[in-house]
């Protein structure tokens, strides 16, 4: 009866899994189909579903090797917070904004204006899937190292977390929010903007700085050792710089 029920919740836990990757996805696609229509172009855009395949396809493998891993991680992030508060909405609402506009103007100016033309049809391609398996490699580091690394912080589970400096901490506090930088990134040089590829170092800047605040005075307040380890390690994204 008990590994019924526990067969069942992981089974409802892919799911989720499944469902909230699939809903990325479709926020990146909903995010560059105007532009589409901007251009007058047709759906027919490779490099357009390329980076749809490319978000939900990262998620679900990270969530699997998540899963696997560090399964109350994996369940943290698969269940919907049952109670958020208003400084979590509004910095996570300023964040998605800026997400989405910021694709939104990087299709555009792939089909549209492209201010800085990019040269033949592989090699941005293949540099910007770099990028983005670099982002996605420097997450799954992050995760590996932090069994409470989470966009948002869950303070009442994380009174425990201890901050040792080690791996990606002892050269920024936010290694995860670099490397979802690098991600978008990569994930603009492959829809054909190199601006706004050089762009996603101040979106992750402006977008994630609410939420990187917020996590900070939360975790400064309710975890032990945070603020030494904070004073210890200066930069918040990019080390010796910022």
């Amino acid at each position: 009866m008990l590994r019924h029920a526990q067969t069942k919740l992981e089974r409802n836990l892919y799911l989720r899994l499944i469902i909230s990757s699939a809903v990325l996805a479709i926020f990146v696609a909903l995010a560059i189909i105007p532009s589409i229509a901007f251009a007058g172009s047709t759906l027919a855009w490779p490099r357009g579903w390329m980076i749809v395949a490319l978000v939900y396809f990262a998620q679900v493998g990270v969530g699997l090797w998540l899963a696997r891993i560090n399964p109350w991680l994996f369940k943290e992030r698969t269940t919907l917070p049952t109670k958020k508060l208003r400084a979590d909405k509004r910095a996570t609402g300023i964040l998605f904004g800026a997400v989405f506009i910021y694709f939104f103007l990087a299709a555009l100016d792939a089909h549209v204006w492209q201010i800085l033309p990019q040269t033949g049809d592989v090699k941005p391609i293949l540099r910007g899937l770099f990028l983005f398996l670099c982002g996605v490699a420097l997450i799954v580091w992050t995760f590996s190292k932090s069994p409470f690394a989470q966009p948002t912080p869950h303070i009442e589970i994380n009174k425990q977390q201890c901050f040792d400096s080690c791996g990606p901490y002892a050269l920024v506090r936010h290694p995860m929010y670099l490397g979802i930088m690098f991600c978008i990134a990569g994930l603009s040089m492959i829809l054909g903007s190199k601006l706004f590829a050089l762009l996603a170092i101040p979106l992750v800047i402006l977008g994630f700085l609410p939420l990187m605040r917020h996590e900070e005075k939360a975790l400064a307040e309710n975890v032990d050792g945070y603020t030494t380890y904070s004073e210890n390690v200066r930069c918040r994204l990019f080390p010796w710089i910022y």
